[in-house]
């Protein structure tokens, strides 16, 4: 089985900072010593305010990028690209960082975002159904659940084995391990909200 590493961070442990639309939380980054305002960073996973009507994205050349919603509502406009409405926990939202981008509308987001060298997808995780992790062919993977509900039970099962922390609104759930083949690792979050949590997973490539 993969060694696994669990790492909890509860909302009054995360930063945050102001930007010119609003207020981001940064909830990982990649590797430890990263540093996001020097643009020195593998990854980083993050939720952020929108509070203007009318924002542009910072630009982050050679990065690419997943946003989903997680309430309100918005259109992402990308200059000679095109645009699209997204809506709350249903639309995963790919460009690059690169792109001049612009929104309308107010939200609260999640992002992540990758350098080359990595990938990763985004998705909202189900309340009560198993949610098997991906084993590609890197030397290390990161899968990261942010709690939008509270008394949030996940069950990390490994080896037949379960490991069980409870997460509330706010709290971050970051499982670090390494993959083989035929290996498995799975995470149940029992709750009573049917979309408890949205998640990001991430690797290097092989």
């Amino acid at each position: 089985m993969p060694r696994v590493d669990i790492n909890v961070v509860r909302k009054d442990e995360l930063e945050h900072k102001r930007w010119s639309g609003g207020v981001t939380t940064q909830l990982a980054i990649w590797p430890e010593d990263a540093d996001y305002a020097a643009r020195k960073f593998d990854w980083r996973i993050s939720s952020a305010v929108v509070e203007d009507e009318e924002s542009t994205f910072t630009p982050l050349p050679g990065i690419h990028r997943h946003l989903m919603l997680l309430e309100g509502g918005i259109e992402l406009a990308h200059e000679g690209v095109g645009s699209r409405l997204m809506i709350p926990l249903a639309d995963v939202a790919e460009f690059e960082g690169g792109w001049e981008t612009r929104s309308s509308g107010r939200c609260v987001d999640f992002n992540l975002m990758t350098a080359k060298d990595y990938e990763g997808k985004m998705e909202s995780a189900a309340a009560n159904k198993k949610i098997k992790l991906p084993m590609p062919p890197a030397s290390r993977c990161w899968y990261g659940f942010y709690s939008i509900a509270d008394g949030v039970a996940a069950d990390i099962e490994k080896d037949g084995r379960f490991a069980r922390v409870t997460l509330d609104r706010g709290d971050f759930l970051l499982i670090s391990y390494l993959p083989a083949p035929g290996d498995e690792l799975s995470v149940t979050l029992g709750s009573q909200a049917e979309i408890p949590a949205v998640s990001a997973a991430v690797w290097r490539k092989s």
